[in-house]
């Protein structure tokens, strides 16, 4: 996060920020965590990102997820260099970002809450993932001299 805010002038580095704004501005209206059952994992995958934005979840930290997957894959010499399991990877941690839904009715010691959480599974990561590689994807490839360096 530190080196994201302090190369937060890049271009790159502006473009994968404003990239994962977009997801949030284009994921549709809050879906309640409890309303996602028959939802498509697409849906569901949008579902979070409205979740993301409602929380107000600093668009960097899903820049700084996938940075963080990326290198320690990069760095890993027995990695799964699979696409999919770097989006998968990556999503796991977006998701929780995202929480759930809480609701409180009443006052004191006899209130009534309720809390439900997503579950973080199948396609649902696997959409979440292919955004948010899509949203890095260009801060990646201008970083990628530097992931060699790194490496060598």
């Amino acid at each position: 996060m530190e080196w994201l805010k302090a190369n937060e002038g890049d271009l790159w580095v502006r473009n994968a920020i404003d990239r994962v704004r977009t997801l949030y501005e284009t994921a549709g209206p809050h879906v309640e965590a409890f309303r996602l059952r028959g939802l498509s994992p697409e849906a569901r995958a949008k579902a979070a990102w409205a979740r993301l934005r409602k929380a107000n979840v600093d668009p960097r930290r899903v820049v700084v997820a996938w940075l963080a997957i990326e290198t320690i894959v990069r760095d890993d010499p027995q990695s799964d260099t699979k696409a999919e399991y770097k989006r998968v990877q990556a999503a796991k941690l977006i998701h929780k970002m995202a929480s759930g839904t809480h609701k409180k009715w009443g006052d004191g010691p006899d209130a009534k809450q309720l809390h439900v959480y997503p579950r973080s599974r199948g396609k649902v990561l696997r959409h979440m993932g292919r955004d948010a590689e899509k949203a890095c994807e260009l801060l990646v490839q201008h970083l990628e001299p530097r992931f060699h360096r790194a490496t060598t």
